[in-house]
């Protein structure tokens, strides 16, 4: 296992290297995997922090890999608000509803429908 600060160095290497060497999709690929590191620590430090789910749902989406996607989305439903306030409801509310319209646009209607019902229970 390397130490966090290691980890950082190593992978900023990784892209430098990438961008002098690589070819364009790998650039591309780089700087995606560079933007999913970032929201992985951003969410390990706050997975409540559902704006930045959203930012890593789009990430997700604009790559086209929807089982990527629903993995992202399934984390992030995971992490129920810690209290009945409203404004900490509103958000979350919003990636149940972001997923079930996700697997319609896939014309998953089974799974948008599970979606759906397990959002209202």
């Amino acid at each position: 296992h390397i130490p966090k600060g290691k980890a950082n160095d190593l992978y900023k290497k990784y892209i430098a290297f990438e961008k002098q060497h690589g070819d364009k999709s790998g650039i591309e690929e780089a700087i995606v995997n560079k933007r999913r590191f970032h929201y992985e620590e951003d969410l390990k430090q706050n997975p409540m922090n559902y704006d930045a789910w959203f930012d890593f749902i789009r990430l997700e989406e604009e790559n086209g890999d929807s089982d990527r996607v629903r993995e992202v989305f399934e984390r992030a439903i995971a992490n129920i608000p810690p209290s009945p306030e409203k404004r900490f409801w509103r958000r979350y509310i919003y990636l149940w509803i972001n997923y079930a319209v996700f697997e319609e646009l896939e014309n998953n209607i089974s799974k948008a429908r599970e979606v759906y019902n397990e959002m209202i229970k």
